[in-house]
């Protein structure tokens, strides 16, 4: 764990007690598992995991009064309904004060598609484990039957973990094996049932380790952030549903991190919530989550907030949900040097992003970056100590967060910096990484010792108790409604003088009736961008505009244009430090590489060098009437390194791949990507420079896209013995194309359009003989998926089993399964859509558009007429060829699929059609 990239360990050896005692880290999560080395106490020696709390209910079991028969040692209480018996009762100590014993009962089947589905170690998913619930001189009692021997001699009994810190595990088949869970339960006595916590993935406890381990594999020094921390646990994603969160659960959370914060606010305890997780997002910043965790965070002064950016990149425009959310602050993933050299064996010159690590655009994200690769705390059923990912920045951000909190409240705790105050000392304070632009890395890397010093001048300043919150909107063409907080301009339009950016900038929690006058200097970080105004004011409740102009003489270069307007307080007693942000305005402008005749539509880059595990990004406006784009990566001869990329849609998707060239094998790689796959929009081509096999070498390339300038139409016509595909072809270029083209009749499909009313989804499905595979495509509205923090798609057996799942990263996905049964006329299976909502009341109902795809094994058969033909340039070329004969089930429509091979390519170009 690299504490050094932040300077957390230099800055704890000169202030050893700083190390986050005092301070409250809520961990929402999978779980965290409270037994496991690193977990148990703080560097005070107090405990470390303080509560346990499961909002998803994922293991809630309900207690009825037990029917009692025996006497003494043979007592024993029973569920009939359940089939429930429990002997030895008098092994259980302390007995029950009203000599009533409550019975209920924890199913492994329920549990059957976890990642988890063996308590006992039975090799199965069918025990029933047996519970007893009773009241003591001290308080209520639970003990669980882990063996399912219907005995409770051997098993203890527990209290809630908030009070006693005892925990409950599974006895196992094989005297050496160890429990692959350990339980926290939370009684409630009024309702008669216990939730019992517990990791059932490996995420939750991974996360507070880099947070605030102390001594993880009992190893003396080895530890998290901010070790002397205490942890609460909140679990609020779902066991029984792939570890997503469910309607409501995330709401929940953050309404009992509010609470919270609020009660220990008197006790000068901050709250700092770490929070590794989210999804894709549609729009960024109008998730409906983000406005409510927003809310939250403005009313609770005490509660501070850190979350994961996503592992959605490299593409812009890939800060996920709840991540784009303006009060957040938002974490990206650096690979550091160090990490890299001791373990990936990574030769780097200097850091570098992790090249999944999200990145913003539409919004000013992420905040910082912070070190996303980290040895940590895991579960025994887990073996990779070491994991990757946006999930571990956000950790250790969070512990650095509570080592500033720490210091600040032994100092004087009297200053309460706010969530906005600290995001904004963190981004002002973080170091800069020179080969990155500020959407790709906001303010940069995290910096401890940087950030404290400026928390102390903010408030020397004033700074500090006079901060204001500010809402910033702006035309933005890639929104639906043309506004968002940045200006983004991704098109093959580039804005000069004769545009004006218009940004208004409003107090966030402005009231009416209050009296405020505050007036900004303005400030351009670029040449390329200037202000009309030199300075602007907000009078009351109003707002301030500021005009921007960009120079389009110094954007004709293709490539990423990013910079800010800096607004700073204005003074009659002097500027204001450069460090006292009251606003910052993101302008990013993209200009793309362009096709035209004169160049056969294709461009080519110059040749670029790139140090080990760096990255460089071209963008391309594709030509209308082009079937495909042909992306095409080379290195020099003799080059010591190797280069690859991504082909990224103007969504920021990944829909393909530049393949790897080795100089030693090959000096080119190319890939060929259909104009449907990239849909409409700017394209984004990202190349890096490896980082683990190059030795340490830069790598120098060159990109080159070449446009295919043919347009297909394909038309059906006949019967169904007697089908014709009519292929009509354009070249809309100015050569001639030969090539060859194929049709096959593929398989079948259909258009399901339903409405979704509550928070689960169910459709029966059928596999036929002769299918080869099953496709589903649910796909939700953009502004429909904003309303959710997470959705599960998964075929079901008819005994309930998952056969295959996809959780979504964006409003629509795939889910795949193959026709393991090709013996059976058919196969009966159900597609289940687990839907959560951001809210948890007033569920809405959304429409949901379902594509079921039936693919068959098929030969493709060559179109009559057309094989080497050329096509000549606006001359519309009209062939006919046989589909093969295929039944298709009442109720679908045909699906057909049309290839065409280039002379000399080796891949063809292939467009779905149905008919």
């Amino acid at each position: 764990m690299s504490l050094s990239t932040s300077g957390a360990d230099t800055f704890l050896l000169e202030h050893p007690t700083y190390d986050g005692r005092g301070v409250v880290i809520l961990v929402f999560d999978t779980g965290v598992d409270p037994s496991i080395a690193g977990l148990e106490r703080t560097s005070t020696g107090l405990p470390k995991v303080i509560d346990a709390i499961d909002f998803s209910r994922s293991n809630v079991v309900g207690f009825e009064r037990a029917t009692l028969t025996g006497s003494g040692d043979t007592r024993v209480a029973s569920l009939t309904r359940e089939g429930i018996r429990l002997r030895d009762l008098a092994k259980l100590t302390p007995q029950p004060v009203d000599g009533e014993w409550l019975v209920g009962v924890m199913r492994e089947r329920r549990f059957r598609n976890s990642s988890v589905r063996d308590f006992d170690g039975d090799g199965a998913s069918t025990s029933a484990f047996g519970a007893l619930l009773w009241r003591t001189a001290d308080g209520w009692r639970v003990a669980v039957d882990t063996d399912a021997d219907s005995s409770m001699d051997g098993e203890s009994s527990v209290g809630t973990f908030r009070q006693t810190r005892e925990t409950i595990e599974f006895h196992q088949r094989e005297d050496d094996a160890k429990s692959p869970l350990t339980m926290a339960a939370s009684i409630d006595s009024a309702r008669r049932e216990v939730a019992f916590h517990y990791d059932m993935n490996v995420h939750g406890t991974h996360v507070a380790g880099i947070a605030a381990g102390f001594g993880i594999n009992r190893e003396p020094g080895f530890n998290g952030v901010a070790p002397g921390a205490q942890v609460i646990s909140g679990k609020f994603s779902a066991d029984w549903a792939k570890d997503i969160t469910v309607t409501g659960t995330m709401k929940q959370a953050y309404e009992y991190a509010g609470r919270l914060a609020d009660s220990l606010a008197a006790f000068h305890t901050p709250v700092v919530v770490n929070m590794s997780f989210g999804i894709g997002s549609a729009l960024e910043g109008q998730a409906e989550i983000e406005g409510i965790i927003d809310e939250i965070i403005a009313k609770h002064p005490n509660l501070y907030v850190v979350t994961s950016a996503g592992n959605e990149g490299p593409g812009l425009s890939t800060v996920g949900i709840p991540g784009a959310g303006s009060r957040m602050i938002t974490v990206g993933a650096l690979l550091p040097r160090g990490v890299g050299r001791d373990t990936y064996s990574a030769s780097l010159s200097d850091d570098i992003l992790w090249d999944f690590s999200s990145r913003g655009g539409e919004v000013d994200k992420p905040d910082v970056v912070a070190p996303g690769t980290a040895v940590s705390t895991i579960t025994r059923f887990s073996f990779e100590s070491r994991l990757s990912g946006t999930s571990m920045a956000s950790p250790y951000t969070a512990g650095v967060v509570a080592l500033l909190l720490s210091a600040l409240r032994q100092e004087d705790s009297t200053f309460v910096p706010t969530q906005s105050l600290m995001r904004r000392a963190l981004r002002a304070s973080a170091v800069p990484l020179p080969h990155y632009s500020m959407v790709e890395q906001g303010g940069g890397v995290v910096n401890v010792r940087r950030a404290y010093e400026l928390l102390k001048q903010y408030r020397r300043s004033g700074f500090a108790a006079d901060l204001e919150e500010y809402d910033i909107s702006t035309y933005s063409p890639n929104y639906p409604d043309r506004r968002g907080p940045t200006a983004f301009w991704r098109s093959s339009y580039t804005p000069g003088d004769d545009w004006r950016q218009t940004f208004t900038i409003a107090r966030s929690d402005r009231k009416r009736g209050d009296e405020f006058f505050r007036a900004f200097t303005l400030e351009s970080t670029a040449p390329w961008l200037r202000t009309v105004q030199n300075t602007v004011y907000i009078r009351n409740q109003g707002n301030a505009e500021v005009d921007v102009i960009y120079d389009r003489e110094a954007l004709r270069e293709p490539g990423l244009y990013t910079a800010r307007v800096i607004g700073r307080r204005a003074s009659g007693t002097g500027p204001a430090g450069a460090s006292d942000v009251e606003f910052e305005l993101l302008n990013t402008i993209i200009v793309p590489y362009r096709f035209s005749p004169e160049k056969d539509f294709a461009v080519a880059t110059p040749t670029f060098e790139l140090p080990a595990g760096h990255v460089r990004r071209f963008f391309f406006a594709p030509p209308r009437g082009a079937a495909a784009l042909r992306f095409t990566l080379s290195v020099p001869a003799g080059s010591k390194s190797n280069v690859s990329g991504w082909i990224i849609d103007h969504n920021g998707y990944d829909v393909n791949y530049l393949p790897r060239v080795i100089a030693r094998e090959r000096t080119s790689g190319s890939n060929v990507v259909s104009a449907e796959s990239l849909g409409d929009g700017i394209v984004e081509v990202v190349v890096q420079a490896d980082a683990f096999e190059s030795a340490g070498n830069p790598s120098s390339f060159s990109l080159a896209v070449e446009s295919i300038m043919v347009d297909f139409n394909v038309e059906v016509v006949g019967e169904e013995r007697e089908r014709e595909a009519v292929v009509t072809a354009v070249n809309s270029g100015h050569e001639t194309v030969n090539g060859t083209t194929a049709v096959t009749a593929k398989g079948y499909v259909r258009t399901v359009i339903d409405t979704i009313r509550s928070d689960t989804f169910s459709m029966p499905l059928t596999i036929r003989k002769d299918d080869g595979a099953l496709w589903i495509g649910p796909v939700f509205e953009p502004k429909d998926y904003n309303r959710t923090t997470d959705i599960l798609a998964r075929i079901v057996d008819e005994d309930g089993n998952v056969q295959a799942e996809e959780a979504f990263s964006t409003p629509s996905e795939w889910v795949f399964l193959p026709n393991f049964n090709r013996e059976a006329d058919s196969t009966r299976f159900r597609l289940e859509l687990i839907v959560g909502f951001a809210r948890d009341a007033d569920l809405p109902r959304i429409p949901i558009t379902i594509i079921e795809k039936h693919v068959r094994p098929s030969e493709p058969r060559p179109i009559d007429g057309w094989s080497g033909t050329e096509l000549v340039p606006y001359v519309a070329q009209t062939y006919r060829g046989r589909m093969p004969t295929t039944p298709i089930p009442a109720g679908y429509r045909g699906l057909g699929e049309m290839s065409f091979k280039l002379r000399g390519d080796e891949t063809p170009i292939t467009w779905e059609f149905e008919y």
